[in-house]
């Protein structure tokens, strides 16, 4: 959004919570052994989360789920896996094809000509599988080479009848865009010090900053957004967490991407006169339909690779996809699907060791045995968009800067733990078509969100059940505009983070447009 519009002539300044972390203060490339807890307590990820932000929020008669709130120049695209899928045009259109939830205000035609953009900003890798659920782009870059457990297990999904692509992801396989190939250090969630996986720091901000209309204030925590007297937005107020004192910042436009939970606090705490119940809220869904993935996770050791010669299976994490293919088999008792994530945990810790029994030299050999055939997955569902699902802001708590905390409720749906049962039992299917040893780690009630949540500040058809349009503009304040997560009608299997970027896009230029016309 603000490469966008500073390329388009605009004046931006862009408040971030947290400061910017350079390149070379992060600790991808450092030893387990360099590390104070040799690595086993996230200190490579501890640089992302900033202050009291994993402190300050609540859960309140909740399910097992969690969200990830990042505190860092850059957010998420700081450590995230990377993987890029489209929504497929179903996805957009969940009434009108499974009698569920509502269809977005958008279609898939008209957001289609923004993910192709967006892929050829960023920089992303894979191939056009020709999967009506899994829609392509035209300009990828080269997949990434399989693994030799991905071989086998793309074996058996042939005899399964089910697809197995190269996943697609924001990384690069060649010099793309003055950066470099990745060279599968296998660290691309602790922050990639040579700019191979994109982030915002590292792709967008430079873009922004060649205008010369950019402006980025770091460790300023948005408190709330202030309005005239006539309910338009007209300024942020902020606290400086260095300093703590408070500040503020005016703008004709305000653009809100905090992320989920985080955008709809901002907004819950944005009261005035002349918006009560907080603002963009006149409807009353403002933190309401709060959902993201459900998951599974298991792993397999694969007798065809056991014992062999040791050798850096590193890679990039993830390097292939099992699409949702529980549509082929017909109708289910449950609406949605999953899509299968494989290898994502990376090969550099034996995970083994903690599931096997014994001690000593017979069972480090056991370890070593076991460790070249080793084999993850980790599936994502889809989870309901309900409106009793939601965030609200604790009045009576407040975070280290004296701002109301978020509270979260939350609880899944029949229909999830349907298609979280089935989802466990495709796992074991596929699993069961080839010869290892398997560690299902199978809870007994589903967990989320992966770090995947959406909704709270929904855009919709119905101004009763959503407070945005299709632009992510807000139907009570014309100046005011939400493009995080938080913006989803529904969502999908699918990691969101490619329309999350699409999105923003889309409303870059409908701000471009509107402000030319002189309407913003």
């Amino acid at each position: 959004m603000a490469k966008e519009l500073c390329e388009g002539g605009a004046k931006v300044v862009m408040l971030e919570a947290g400061r910017g972390v350079p390149n070379w203060e992060l600790l991808s490339h450092r030893w387990p052994y360099k590390l104070p807890f040799r690595g086993l307590r996230d200190e490579k990820q501890a640089p992302f989360y900033q202050g009291d932000i994993r402190e300050s929020i609540r859960y309140s008669d909740s399910d097992k789920v969690g969200v990830d709130r990042v505190r860092v120049v850059g957010g998420r695209t700081m450590h995230w896996n990377a993987v890029t899928l489209r929504y497929a045009a179903r996805d957009f259109k969940e009434w009108s094809t499974q009698g569920i939830e509502e269809d977005w205000p958008i279609t898939y035609e008209e957001i289609a000509p923004y993910y192709e953009r967006i892929e050829q900003i960023i920089g992303i890798c894979g191939n056009d599988d020709g999967l009506e659920i899994l829609p392509a782009g035209k300009h990828y870059l080269p997949p990434i080479p399989w693994r030799c457990s991905e071989h086998i297990l793309h074996r058996a999904t042939i005899a399964m009848g089910i697809p197995l692509i190269a996943v697609r992801k924001a990384v690069l396989t060649k010099p793309y865009d003055n950066r470099p190939p990745c060279h599968y250090c296998g660290h691309c969630m602790d922050g990639c010090d040579v700019a191979s996986i994109f982030s915002t720091p590292d792709c967008m901000l430079p873009k922004a900053r060649a205008t010369g209309n950019f402006t980025l204030r770091e460790n300023a925590l948005a408190r709330e957004i202030v309005v005239d007297n006539e309910g338009l937005a007209s300024a942020v107020s902020y606290v400086d967490t260095k300093t703590r004192t408070e500040q503020q910042v005016k703008a004709d436009v305000v653009v809100v991407c905090c992320s989920t939970v985080e955008s709809a606090r901002l907004l819950l705490n944005s009261r005035s006169p002349q918006h009560p119940a907080g603002l963009a809220n006149s409807s009353g869904v403002v933190g309401h339909y709060l959902h993201g993935h459900l998951g599974t996770s298991a792993s397999m050791y694969l007798d065809e690779l056991a014992g062999g010669t040791p050798s850096n299976q590193d890679g990039a994490t993830d390097h292939v996809y099992l699409p949702r293919y529980n549509h082929l088999s017909g109708k289910q008792n449950y609406s949605g699907g999953w899509g299968i994530q494989i290898n994502f945990a990376g090969y550099m810790f034996p995970h083994e060791a903690y599931r096997l029994p014994g001690y000593g030299r017979d069972f480090k050999e056991n370890v070593r045995k076991m460790q070249p055939g080793y084999l993850q997955f980790g599936s994502f569902g889809k989870v309901e968009a309900r409106p009793e699902n939601h965030v609200t802001v604790d009045s009576n708590r407040v975070d280290a800067n004296g701002i109301p905390i978020p509270v979260v409720r939350f609880r899944f749906s029949d229909n999830d733990r349907a298609l979280w049962q089935a989802s466990n039992q495709s796992v074991l299917d596929i699993f069961s078509r080839m010869k290892g040893k398997v560690f299902p780690t199978l809870a007994s009630s589903p967990g989320g969100f992966a770090s995947h949540e959406v909704g709270t500040v929904r855009m919709g058809k119905d101004p009763r059940t959503s407070a945005l349009n299709g632009h992510c503009q807000s139907r009570d304040v014309k100046n005011l505009f939400v493009t995080d997560g938080s913006c989803f009608t529904t969502s999908s299997e699918k990691n969101p983070t490619l329309t999350i970027m699409a999105l923003s896009l889309r409303a870059a230029d409908y701000i471009k447009e509107q402000r030319k016309k002189g309407e913003l």
